[in-house]
């Protein structure tokens, strides 16, 4: 069975409304993998069964194979093994507040266009965040993310007794930049990956890298920013992801990179915790055999509500929301590099 995909580009020349085009505009210019993930917008509470927003596939865990046979012998049976799995569409976004009276008076500053967008950049990172360490078994609320899809697959690499990979110096860079080099080759070749994610440590390790063994390659992307590749694949760096907590006029702001970086963790038997490491994580997009997202039917992935000054009530709310999942449809076209030491 073959799905149909719509990115999120697609989506947005479907839709008859201008501020929502807008917004979805805005989405894909603040994240790199907005920009290339395929959706199957195909999930709707009937289809899922109830009120439940359920997406159905089958996940390949084992090849077909075949072999050699000797005259009046059979061949002995297998089959190409697939498992059933199901993934949950999560709601996510958030709102805000404001007083007729500032509308009025914001004259040039548009301050409820910037209020958007700051809710879009939460969004943003909130799913950055979650694509790489959601699990929705600890948070229900949350969608799994592929920290948990690929713990303990054939496509977890270097997780070994002595496996670290020490970038954490430039002395180290120097001495260890062609193991780290054929390693992340390795990666690319084996997920046929479109995609490297990682943070902003270590897109810059790689970067110095790069440069050191002449393989930089800068290209300009549909919003003109300058972006990383080698080989064609795009190295992408998720950005960091914040939260607030404490009364109000007491905030602590806490900031976390989506891919994390500063990872303490036993290797192997190691008794004793190896620090600042962290990992790069490999996607081929693919909504029939590889890493894609799973939305509702038609264009309604990203849904804005538009604050109507016009109608009574002093203070309007203003909200951004996305209801999404991702999925891994085989676990051979994803991966994840562990265990780099960069601090």
């Amino acid at each position: 069975m073959k799905f149909m995909a719509m990115t999120l580009a697609e989506m947005k020349v479907g839709m008859a409304d201008k501020v929502s085009q807008q917004i979805v505009d805005i989405f894909l210019r603040k994240s790199e993998i907005l920009q290339m993930l395929p959706f199957d917008n195909c999930v709707s509470p009937s289809a899922g069964g109830g009120s439940t927003l359920t997406y159905s596939y089958m996940q390949k865990k084992l090849p077909a194979t075949a072999e050699f046979r000797a005259l009046n012998s059979d061949y002995a049976a297998s089959q190409a093994t697939l498992e059933p799995k199901t993934a949950i569409l999560k709601i996510f976004g958030g709102a805000f507040e404001m007083d007729r009276v500032l509308k009025k008076a914001e004259g040039k500053w548009n301050n409820m266009a910037y209020q958007f967008e700051e809710k879009i950049a939460a969004a943003v990172s909130l799913f950055h965040y979650t694509l790489i360490n959601g699990n929705g078994t600890t948070k229900e609320k949350e969608f799994d993310g592929l920290d948990k899809m690929l713990a303990g697959t054939t496509s977890e690499f270097n997780t070994g007794e002595g496996s670290v990979i020490d970038l954490s110096t430039m002395t180290s860079v120097k001495a260890n930049m062609d193991q780290f080099y054929e390693m992340l080759s390795n990666l690319i070749k084996k997920t046929n990956a479109d995609a490297l994610l990682m943070n902003t440590d270590m897109i810059s390790k790689i970067q110095t890298i790069a440069r050191l063994l002449g393989y930089k390659t800068d290209t300009e992307e549909a919003f003109g920013k300058k972006v990383v590749s080698m080989d064609g694949v795009r190295f992408m760096d998720l950005g960091n992801h914040y939260t607030v907590s404490g009364k109000a006029g007491e905030e602590v702001v806490t900031e976390n990179s989506c891919v994390k970086a500063g990872i303490s963790r036993n290797i192997g038997a190691s008794a004793a915790a190896v620090t600042g490491l962290t990992d790069i994580y490999a996607v081929k997009f693919d909504i029939n055999n590889g890493f894609h997202g799973a939305s509702l039917t038609g264009t309604s992935a990203i849904t804005s509500y538009v604050p109507d000054f016009s109608q009574p009530g002093a203070v309007k709310k203003g909200e951004v929301e996305m209801v999404a999942a991702t999925v891994l449809k085989n676990t051979a076209n994803a991966g994840v590099l562990r265990n780099i030491k960069i601090l």
